[in-house]
């Protein structure tokens, strides 16, 4: 298997919350928060919550965005 098709079915598997804020660099209880807040996306599975890691890498470019477009009004 190539080293490319690795990298994308690694970011594409399911990660729990706890491994999520690791990965992310941020505490477990902010984490929540921000899934609380409809910031950061998530799949329910019954009493789980799982992400995924490029979705979260893409949510965390558009709020990076929207902040600089913020500063620059």
């Amino acid at each position: 298997m190539r080293a490319g098709k690795v990298a994308f079915t690694q970011e594409r598997e399911f990660i729990d919350a706890k491994r999520a804020a690791i990965w992310l660099g941020i505490p477990l209880r902010s984490f929540h928060q921000y899934v609380q807040r409809g910031l950061l996306p998530s799949y329910k599975l019954g009493r789980h919550r799982l992400f995924r890691k490029d979705e979260l890498l893409s949510a965390l470019s558009i709020s990076r965005t929207a902040c600089r477009d913020e500063v620059l009004r």
